[in-house]
């Protein structure tokens, strides 16, 4: 995703990349994760049409057992969280009510 992710990110944005090499390899559709991404990077773009900070980065987790009761259909154990932050303007509150 590479070249596609350049394209999108252009000279407006200083991005920073960090992936865990160590925990690489997850269990999951790649054409859906790959979705996900692009999703939450052009949604950061959007949030900063003059420019800012793009920052995307995967770290190991633990879910332990009282946080996987929390969301069903998820068992404890080691996970890869993947996450995109930016520094852009945020959500309104309108936003954040159909966001889920």
């Amino acid at each position: 995703m590479d070249k596609l992710l350049e394209r999108l990110i252009r000279e407006r944005y200083r991005a920073s990349v960090r992936i865990d090499a160590a925990h690489a390899h997850i269990q999951a559709d790649p054409g859906q994760v790959e979705q996900v991404l692009l999703n939450l990077v052009v949604n950061a773009c959007d949030a900063m049409p003059k420019g800012g900070k793009l920052k995307i980065q995967t770290e190991a987790i633990s879910l332990p057992g009282a946080d996987a009761r929390m969301r069903p259909g998820v068992p404890s154990g080691q996970y890869v969280m993947l996450s995109v932050s930016d520094t852009g303007c945020g959500m309104d509150d309108a936003t954040k009510a159909r966001i889920f």
